[in-house]
């Protein structure tokens, strides 16, 4: 890695920027510290660059430069003591982090409609049944992860360009400039729609970029709009496309600009779970003769009885008046009722059944 290379570019770059470049240039304090700070930041990661992400340094320090020019000084003075690569762009992309929204669990159909779903139009007889994994999906939060950085891997979206991402089924994400992990979603089976930070970085002029689903028709909603120079995010749903062969989302940028990709969840259809149960459990001894009538123990917290029986040692022991069940009004409760019909002592035992269905 060429450091002298790259201070000099860095340098040049931020002082074009600045508008500072003539016959006699002259540079002020502040764009004195912020070329160095951005020769520091570039000199400091230059390395796991090359190495994480295959691209050069001073390939990596050109396209940073107009994002360390317009980024605020105490921002980059952040980046630049950041300890570690993510910390060093989260600093940098700081004033572009949207205000998360965590969308409702149970999204119906969901579609991109500027940055929020919509459900799908519905007849008069439509039904969603609970489960039902064409109409009711399950979200699953993640601790947000990069995803995408055109920064690092694939250069910047041409203006009126189009690149396919993928966000399912991947090993790291280096290859299109995120994480050296799966961000716990790319060993994910299933997963229907993502839940996605985009955030534009140096747009040549103000527009828009749009997310969707790969391989479907390009929406008229904007995922992020952005004005020329600046860095813009959103908060975006996005369908993923099913298909093994092709990438699993589509981003349309009206401008030139780079984009970064952060995955904070995804929805997934709903997963058949087992019925979790337990029981209770009472016996009572009865004289001869003697009618007895007790309640079986209630079912635990978050239960519900969904059965209940009664029974005696002997088959003809006692005449019964309730055996388990016996619905009361609204309620439905579980006793033991009847007559032993013995001359001698019986024990008359009874059980409920109590089940609950599982949180995912």
């Amino acid at each position: 890695m060429n450091r002298s290379a790259i201070a000099l570019g860095v340098f040049i770059g931020c002082a074009v920027l600045a508008g500072s470049v003539n016959a006699a240039p002259t540079v002020s304090a502040e764009q004195q510290r912020r070329s160095d700070l951005a020769v520091q930041i570039v000199e400091k990661w230059g390395d796991h660059v090359e190495g994480a992400y295959s691209r050069s340094a001073e390939a990596w320090g050109r396209d940073m430069v107009p994002l360390l020019m317009s980024t605020p000084l105490d921002s980059l003075q952040r980046a630049a003591n950041s300890r570690t690569f993510d910390g060093m762009n989260d600093a940098l992309l700081a004033k572009a982090a949207p205000v998360a929204v965590m969308p409702r669990v149970g999204l119906v159909n969901p579609r991109v409609s500027g940055g929020s779903a919509t459900p799908a139009a519905k007849t008069e007889d439509a039904t969603n049944a609970l489960g039902d994994a064409t109409t009711d999906l399950v979200y699953v939060p993640v601790t947000p992860c990069r995803v995408i950085d055109t920064r690092l891997a694939g250069g910047v979206i041409p203006a009126t360009g189009t690149r396919g991402f993928d966000i399912a089924s991947v090993t790291d994400y280096t290859a299109q400039g995120g994480a050296a992990t799966n961000c716990n979603v790319g060993n994910v089976s299933g997963i229907a729609s993502a839940v996605i930070n985009f955030t534009s970085v140096s747009p040549t002029i103000a527009g828009y970029v749009t997310a969707y689903q790969f391989g479907g028709v390009l929406p008229l909603a904007a995922t992020v709009n952005y004005a020329a120079g600046e860095i813009s995010g959103n908060l975006s749903i996005v369908p993923l496309d099913s298909n093994p062969a092709g990438s699993d989302i589509s981003v349309f940028s009206f401008a030139q600009t780079h984009l970064v990709g952060d995955i904070v969840g995804y929805f997934v259809p709903p997963q058949a779970t087992a019925l979790q149960c337990t029981s209770t459990f009472v016996t009572q001894n009865v004289a001869a003769n003697q009618i007895f009538n007790f309640e079986i123990p209630a079912c635990p917290v978050s239960y519900a009885v969904t059965g209940a029986g009664c029974r005696t040692p002997g088959f003809n022991d006692a005449n019964w008046a309730i055996n388990g069940l016996y619905r009361s009004g609204a309620n439905v409760d579980t006793f033991c009722s009847g007559l032993n019909t013995t001359a001698g002592v019986i024990t008359v035992e009874g059980t409920a059944q109590c089940c609950r269905v599982p949180g995912r």
